[in-house]
């Protein structure tokens, strides 16, 4: 099943549930009142987060089911892979950074969204393209102000979060200690709209195994 982006909400399509992009932009201002009360954290910074990335199948040109980065997600609610987001912890404002596709891609996936239609699908407040981070960071953030980037360890999984990173980020003062356990704390608590989404989803759940159990037959 696929996902669609429709009116603001994140969507499976048919009757599943609609996600509207107000809960992902109440995350990130959970995400900032947490950072503001953080003593030692200037309020004039930023947050950097990646995306999760498009792979290829081994040496084909095959593209495995993509599945967005869970922090990433949680953030900004983008379905698409290879981009980058951005947030004023001072404001709220949010930014997207989308990667800029070649012409031939409209011949095998179709158009190519400009960022104007992506800043209306997630309801951020800018929109750039990726090969604009060193000029967007250098002319809004400034040298003297900080860049948070999430490093940090699942500590299920042995896995680490590995720190946004771009070509220039190193004029920056970049922080990779501190977001990881604020925004992993957000994420803990749930707001209504995300309870409203996990209710929906064991509703669900349950529905599909009552469904198995009473259609089950002997010798099947």
């Amino acid at each position: 099943m696929g996902t669609f982006i429709e009116s603001g909400y994140f969507w499976k399509g048919g009757q599943t549930l609609k996600v509207p992009m107000e809960l992902f932009k109440l995350n990130r201002q959970r995400l900032c009142e947490a950072l503001r009360s953080h003593r030692t954290l200037p309020s004039d910074s930023f947050v950097l987060l990646k995306g999760g990335t498009s792979e290829m199948r081994y040496c084909s040109d095959h593209e495995p089911l993509f599945r967005q980065e869970s922090f990433f997600h949680w953030a900004f609610g983008v379905i698409e892979p290879d981009f980058f987001g951005a947030i004023n912890v001072q404001n709220n404002e949010s930014i997207l950074f989308i990667p800029r596709l070649p012409p031939s891609y409209v011949a095998w996936m179709g158009k190519i969204k400009e960022p104007d239609e992506f800043k209306q699908i997630y309801h951020v407040d800018h929109v750039y393209y990726v090969d604009e981070l060193d000029k967007v960071f250098t002319e809004l953030v400034g040298k003297s102000k900080l860049i948070l980037v999430l490093n940090g360890l699942n500590t299920d999984s042995g896995s680490e979060s590995k720190p946004a990173h771009f070509d220039g980020i190193e004029k920056f003062h970049v922080d990779k200690t501190t977001l990881h356990p604020i925004i992993t704390e957000c994420r803990v608590s749930k707001t209504d709209l995300e309870l409203d989404v996990l209710r929906y989803t064991n509703k669900i759940s349950s529905e599909a195994h009552k469904f198995v159990m009473l259609n089950i037959k002997d010798g099947t």
